[in-house]
């Protein structure tokens, strides 16, 4: 049986992560993508090319944004992991996305998707690798979300998937058993 004062402590403990949690949601919207086709982007853009650090970096994603929108992407990362390119014509900032995720040895394919603001409304594109599944066991090995800040900021979280990231530390629950 759990002592009481330990019973306290750990409602305490979830009481505050739901207070915490409950007010980083009143701050912020998390905003939807959905397939896309390329020939859809036009107008400047400015592209953001996330990952492709070493030779067989499968955590890699490139955005595309239209420039003069109204909204400002941040890129959750050290400045390190990305690059922005500015004034890139739509057709060329396909073209850069493109040959930006073909870069390992596993890709097979990609994929494009329109990032939407809350209203449904297109803010930019988003172009991600797809690998084989049986390398890695998903073909979408990441996860990007985007969370709308304020009014016009949108926050992007770029990680790969859980059970990927397992497979890189060398064991099911993502632990080396070694230690």
């Amino acid at each position: 049986m759990w002592p009481t004062r330990m019973i306290y402590m750990l409602f305490a403990g979830a009481l505050a992560v739901c207070l915490l949690c409950g007010a980083c949601a009143l701050n912020s919207s998390y905003l939807r993508t959905e397939l896309a086709d390329k020939s859809e982007i036009k107008g400047t853009c400015s592209v953001v090319l996330y990952g492709a650090n070493y030779i067989d970096d499968i955590a890699t994603v490139a955005l595309i944004i239209p420039e003069g929108g109204q909204y400002t992407f941040d890129i959750f990362a050290p400045d390190f992991n990305y690059r922005t390119i500015k004034g890139v014509p739509a057709a060329d900032a396909v073209k850069m996305a493109e040959k930006f995720v073909v870069r390992h040895p596993d890709f097979q394919g990609s994929q494009t998707s329109r990032i939407l603001d809350v209203n449904g409304r297109v803010i930019g594109y988003e172009v991600r690798p797809l690998y084989r599944s049986t390398t890695f066991g998903t073909s979408d090995v990441m996860y990007v979300d985007y969370f709308l800040e304020d009014t016009n900021k949108v926050v992007v979280h770029i990680h790969l998937n859980i059970d990927v990231e397992r497979k890189f530390m060398g064991g099911s629950d993502g632990h080396d058993s070694n230690r």
